[in-house]
């Protein structure tokens, strides 16, 4: 009984914690930058507590955990479109997070395929690349070059392997977030028009998520031998 008080407790604690990090996540001035000029992009600092439960705890907290921080942040802080948009991307990204993470550079090299499988479509389309389509390419291509880093970095060393997790949970976050948006709205002109911008954003913001997350799993690693 006392064990299950401790884990309630925890569930807890880290589903508040994910609360205010998403909070906090929107105070940020280049969340504001970011948000302006691509709407939803966010540095998803909330994906640290979810990195937390995949690697410390076990798939069904993450799920646990996952799904009680899309709910209530769409009881807080929007509506049920945007909680259904938000779960969506929870589920997608949460699978493939699972999926990967015994092979995070494998993740790592799928985000440059996907980032160079959509400047291919977009070529095939034939369009025009000035303005924001000449964007879109641009970010896909550091899409592309920020997965083979990251694929690089994990190789020479396995402990960065969070790191390609979270690049692509980050990534198809954004994926699962856009099919239902098309979905609930009809308007599957975001998947050129809009998708390409939140894959390349997501490879960039999932990396630096990837970062904090593995300095945070060193300390936590680092306090039994201070004791």
């Amino acid at each position: 009984m006392k064990a299950n008080s401790r884990r309630v407790a925890l569930y807890g604690l880290l589903v508040a914690l994910m609360l205010v990090l998403g909070l906090l996540d929107k105070s940020i001035p280049i969340t504001w930058f970011l948000s302006g000029a691509i709407p939803g992009i966010k540095l998803g600092l909330a994906n640290t507590v979810l990195l937390y439960a995949i690697y410390l705890m076990d798939w069904k907290s993450g799920v646990l955990l996952m799904a009680a921080k899309a709910v209530l942040s769409g009881f807080i802080y929007g509506s049920v479109t945007a909680m259904l948009i938000s779960l969506s991307g929870g589920v997608l990204s949460l699978l493939v997070m699972l999926l990967i993470k015994r092979g995070p550079a494998v993740g790592a090299l799928a985000v440059s395929g996907l980032g160079a499988a959509g400047v291919a479509w977009l070529l095939a389309r034939g369009v025009t690349l000035r303005g924001d389509m000449l964007w879109c390419v641009i970010l896909l291509c550091a899409a592309c070059a920020a997965g083979v880093a990251v694929f690089l970095f994990v190789r020479k060393n396995p402990e960065n392997g969070v790191i390609g997790t979270s690049m692509i949970g980050a990534v198809f976050f954004n994926i699962g977030q856009t099919l239902m948006a098309v979905a609930v709205m009809r308007t599957p002109q975001l998947l050129y028009t809009y998708l390409p911008f939140l894959v390349a954003m997501g490879a960039v913001v999932g990396s630096l998520t990837g970062i904090v997350a593995r300095r945070v799993f060193l300390a936590l690693r680092a306090l039994p031998s201070r004791q």
